[in-house]
């Protein structure tokens, strides 16, 4: 077998040495115990800021204990001990107290307050005190001298001052025992007061050096924080915060020339269902790369920012004309390529433009910019500049929404009723109900307008059971006034995704005792372009329910049953955009005669809208089509007049019969 030949790892020791290496970290540990307990190390030194603390510390403190004491003994008859305590603490210790607040001063200030001590202790020694308890004070002469000087110049002094105590006569009443236990003790003291004063600035090295690395990083932490305050913290761009700033600075400079400030809000499209198929890491690579093409867009001449996930914007000055296109395709292509694991993708996007025209906020053109964006995005623009119609059109329409809300809370919708005439008879066989607001403030508001603001708000839903309910309830009115008429409620394509529309207009129906049959719900033609499987099965069970369906706006999407096919649609309303032209158009009349032969053999009934003269209602008979709906009948009005006017026009064509 083949030897291991490596040598083993190093462990730290010698064989053999272990002692000698002990000994030298015991002799370096002994030293530095010296040098911090004699004030050789530099580290030992006092801050001056410090230092002046200490020294006004002890002014502060011993001035008002000399004082008393001072008095004590006047006060007790030890007349010479209380003049010079009195004398020694007003003639060093306030002084020392004010030059100490000057670093250049710091030494004779220090050198001052040692003075007051050194007389105090000379003469409570030379003279005892009261019953000779004056010696027993002399002992926290060593802690006052490491305290006020420092660990170096501590030891000076108190060599000082115990060089005194030898030199002068002490009180007689000491016996020799005691003067030899005191200067044992005295020096015993002055060990105990270097290491007490020698911990103590090791502690407040040591608080000061945690203090300033944690003041380090609360710095880094306080930056970072004020950085990512104002920037994103994934792309390093300025976030809204620091792009409003940024944007508000440009606005206040001067215009060079003709340029014109140009903002863009940028939406990608399709980045996020990207980003969660290429991962976190690889979406980090491709956002750095659409920050670099940003940030070569803008150059010098602007900046970019991020808003949100994937929402950018971008301003820089430009001579460039707005309404056309061109440039921010050359600026920025079709979309942003990116290269990820040698693979290249095309990140398209919306983008919402607006030029600086004086406003007074960086926060207004910068909304006005994204509400340039979301006008592109409704209308599935590449891009779209800001108007100022736009915007008034944009409050306008939220405005509503709030309006809307209260509206329904408080029932100041009305509805209103337009009448389904039999063509063959001139009889009235039903009414498309027809919601109607008049609002308080800005007066009668479109249903083109708000019936969008509540598809788009959630307020569909109310707005439908409402619809409901009152359409049903009048219908339930003129049949009991001896009218068999049916009823037409629209709906739109979110409420089949309402799990309690069945429910509720099974109840309505229960309640009000209208059958099913007489009950018509209208779907727009583009609501069975996309029909969902869910939505499927619920017109089933309307229909299943005795409910009739109707497509109505027939012709205004794609012309073709074939979507239908499989529905238990019972009617088709043609779209009067083709009704109004038959007479002059062969075309219109063409689609209108074809749509009708169509829905007939599909079994369901037809009926016409937009039939506003005779002429009009003749032909369509002749079509075949059944049922006409226009202004030549009536136009939509409230629940008590249609029934006015249809016991007028049933009265009339039974006279005429």
């Amino acid at each position: 077998m083949r030897e291991n030949l490596e040598p083993p790892p190093f462990s730290g020791t010698v064989p053999g040495r272990s002692r000698p290496f002990a000994g030298r970290r015991l002799g370096q540990r002994l030293w530095q115990f010296a040098s911090d307990l004699f004030g050789i190390n530099p580290d030992t030194n006092i801050d001056p800021q410090e230092r002046g603390k200490d020294i006004r510390l002890a002014c502060g403190l011993g001035f008002p204990v000399v004082v008393f004491f001072a008095i004590f003994n006047l006060v007790n008859d030890y007349l010479l001990l209380g003049v010079m305590e009195a004398a020694s603490a007003f003639i060093f210790l306030p002084p020392a107290y004010e030059m100490s607040r000057k670093e250049r001063m710091l030494l004779p200030s220090e050198i001052m307050v040692m003075l007051c001590a050194t007389v105090i202790y000379t003469v409570l020694y030379h003279l005892g005190g009261i019953e000779g308890t004056g010696i027993y004070w002399i002992f926290s002469m060593p802690f006052i001298a490491f305290f006020v000087t420092g660990q170096q110049r501590g030891w000076l002094w108190s060599l000082v001052i115990l060089s005194l105590l030898l030199l002068i006569t002490p009180f007689s009443g000491f016996s020799s025992v005691q003067l030899d236990h005191f200067e044992l003790a005295m020096f015993f003291y002055v060990v105990i007061a270097a290491s007490f004063n020698m911990l103590r600035i090791r502690f407040e090295t040591k608080l000061d050096r945690q203090v300033k690395e944690n003041t380090v990083v609360a710095q880094a932490y306080l930056e970072k924080l004020q950085f990512l305050a104002i920037h994103d913290e994934h792309t390093g761009l300025p976030n809204r915060e620091g792009i409003i700033a940024l944007l508000a600075e440009e606005m206040r400079r001067d215009q060079d020339g003709d340029a014109t400030l140009v903002v863009v809000y940028l939406k990608l499209v399709r980045v996020v269902e990207l980003l969660n198929i290429i991962g976190p890491e690889q979406g980090n690579l491709l956002f750095s790369q659409i920050v670099k093409n940003l940030k070569n867009m803008v150059q010098s001449n602007g900046h970019a920012g991020r808003l949100g996930r994937d929402e950018f914007v971008f301003f820089f000055r430009s001579h460039a004309k707005l309404d056309d296109g061109g440039w921010l395709a050359s600026r920025l292509g079709e979309g942003f390529e990116c290269m990820l694991d040698s693979q290249t993708f095309n990140i398209e996007y919306q983008a919402g433009i607006c030029a600086f025209k004086g406003e007074a906020k960086a926060e207004d053109l910068l909304r006005k910019t994204e509400q340039a964006m979301l006008a592109a995005r409704s209308c599935q623009r590449d891009f779209f500049v800001y108007d100022e119609d736009d915007d008034r059109k944009f409050i306008y329409h939220h405005l509503l929404f709030g309006k809307l809300r209260e509206a329904l809370q408080r029932n100041h919708l009305e509805m209103y009723y337009q009448p389904k005439v039999e063509l063959a008879t001139g009889v009235p066989i039903g009414a498309e109900a027809l919601a109607r607001w008049n609002d308080s403030e800005v007066g009668p508001v479109s249903p083109a307008l708000f019936i969008p603001v509540a598809e788009q708000s959630g307020l569909i839903i109310p707005l439908t059971r409402w619809a409901i309910t009152t359409a049903v309830a009048q219908c339930a009115e003129w049949r009991a006034s001896g009218l068999d008429l049916g009823i037409s409620i629209n709906i739109s394509a979110r409420n089949l995704a309402d799990p309690g529309l069945i429910s509720h207009l099974e109840n309505m129906a229960d309640t009000f005792r209208v059958p099913p049959e007489r009950i018509t719900i209208e779907l727009t033609e583009g609501v069975f372009l996309d029909i969902s499987k869910k939505a499927t099965t619920l017109i089933h069970r309307m229909h299943e329910k005795g409910f009739r369906v109707s497509i109505d706006d027939y012709g205004t999407g794609y012309s073709s049953l074939a979507y239908i096919k499989g529905l238990p649609v019972s009617e088709l309303k043609i779209d009067q955009c083709f009704v109004r032209g038959i007479m002059e158009s062969r075309s219109d009349a063409m689609i209108v005669r074809s749509t009708i032969e169509m829905a007939r053999r599909l079994g369901m009934s037809v009926v016409a809208e937009g039939v506003e003269e005779a002429g009009i209602v003749a032909q369509l008979h002749g079509f075949g089509c059944s049922v006409g709906q226009g202004y030549h009948f009536g136009r939509p009005m409230p629940g008590r007049v249609f029934l006015e006017w249809a016991e007028a026009t049933c009265g009339e064509v039974r006279g005429a019969a």
